[in-house]
């Protein structure tokens, strides 16, 4: 007959009773502990690939939001020379038809100074005139003769004098 060591018999009864033990006891709260850890690092990790995500539209979105900031600073530049190239251009046609109404001005000051100037000239040749006139008057010259010399007088005197002040 077979002979059956008891002691092995027990030693394999021991183990199995200890495998159990373990597995109930101890495996499953680690492997549970382990398996809330890997839950978390998971969680974690999506997490972190989420705000990385996040983080990406966010600087695309402040990357277009620069980008326009940039363009609307280009363009309010570009209004501003414009409007200051126009208000230049009003500036200088201003300050130009206000030259022209000075010389305008200047230039009828000077037509009138220059008539006022030949209506005393000829005042005065006529003073002189008639000096001459009453000189030869004295000289015993008739009226006819007087009035003959002194319109011949003042025709010279237009022709020579006062053409040159025109």
């Amino acid at each position: 007959m077979v002979n059956i060591n008891w002691t092995i018999f027990w030693e394999v009864v021991n183990l199995l009773v200890l495998i159990w033990l373990l597995k109930r006891y101890l495996y499953r709260p680690i492997k549970g502990i382990l398996d809330q850890r890997s839950q978390k690092i998971e969680d974690d990790l999506n997490q972190a690939e989420g705000a990385r995500k996040e983080a990406e539209g966010l600087k695309e979105s402040y990357q277009t939001q620069l980008k326009e900031a940039r363009k609307k600073a280009q363009e309010i530049l570009e209004n501003a020379e414009v409007r200051a190239k126009k208000q230049a251009k009003e500036i200088v046609a201003t300050a130009r038809q206000e030259a022209e109404k000075i010389k305008e001005s200047k230039l009828q000051e000077l037509e009138q100074a220059k008539k006022e100037a030949l209506g005393q000239l000829r005042n005065e040749v006529a003073s002189i005139s008639l000096l001459i006139a009453g000189r030869l008057i004295q000289e015993k010259l008739d009226y006819n003769k007087h009035e003959v010399l002194i319109n011949q007088y003042l025709k010279e005197l237009d022709q020579k004098r006062l053409g040159e002040l025109k």
